[in-house]
Parts: C-alpha cells; structure tokens; sequence
C-alpha cells in the first residue's frame, strides 16, 4: 500500500522497521536490522542513525538538503520533502495524511521506501 511520495534524493531502495530517531535506528541496527529512519529534517547530530539506517526520509528539504547529501555520501536510498508525514518524536509516531484518512505509523512498524520512484510504501 503506498502511504505517502516525495523526491528521491538519493537513490535505492530498503525496507526495515520504522525508526524516529537517530538512536533507534542504532539499535535495530545493533539487532541485525537496518531500519528506516524518517526525520523531519536531518541534521548533523542524526549521522550515526544515518549511518546504521537502510534508508532516509525526511518530511522537509529536497535534493540539496543536509539529509539528502549524507545520504547520498554513504550511499543510503532517502526521499525527502514528503508533507503528507508528520513525525511525532515523543510519541515515536510517524502520522502520515493519505486520501483515505490519516495512517499512525509506530516505531518498529515495517515500511518500504523506493527512492527511485520517491515512493513510501507500508
């Protein structure tokens, strides 16, 4: 089911649990399992999450934003500029706003993410 599109800025495709922060994206990593860390925009303290995730997204920027760019330098798929998310950090919730209604995505929940097409998929 595709949940929400943005732009690809880097491009690839992964699928893992949803991650909110950079810390636990370290920890599914730590697990044996790349996560997709979703953002609402990525910044220099969110590398390591980076680093350990199987992918990016972030519901502000483009192509020129600081997650695009780390994504691409590690070789990481990212889409980026995705409104129709909304990352709720304190809850670890990711509310995605579709046709049908809204979607709450919880941490751990599996997701999909076709940077190529700029597809996010449940």
């Amino acid at each position: 089911m595709t949940l929400a599109r943005g732009q690809g800025a880097s491009p690839g495709q992964a699928s893992g649990p949803l991650a909110t922060s950079p810390e636990s994206a370290v920890a599914f990593a730590q697990k044996g399992t790349a996560a997709i860390l979703v953002r609402i925009e990525a910044s220099a303290e969110d590398m390591e999450g980076i680093r350990a995730c199987a992918a990016l997204v972030t519901t502000r920027g483009g192509l020129t934003g600081d997650g695009a760019i780390a994504a691409r330098a590690l070789g990481k798929p990212c889409i980026a500029g995705v409104p129709s998310m909304y990352v709720e950090y304190s809850r670890r919730e990711v509310v995605v706003r579709a046709d049908s209604g809204e979607v709450i995505l919880r941490e751990g929940d599996p997701l999909e993410v076709d940077a190529n097409a700029g597809i996010i998929r449940r």
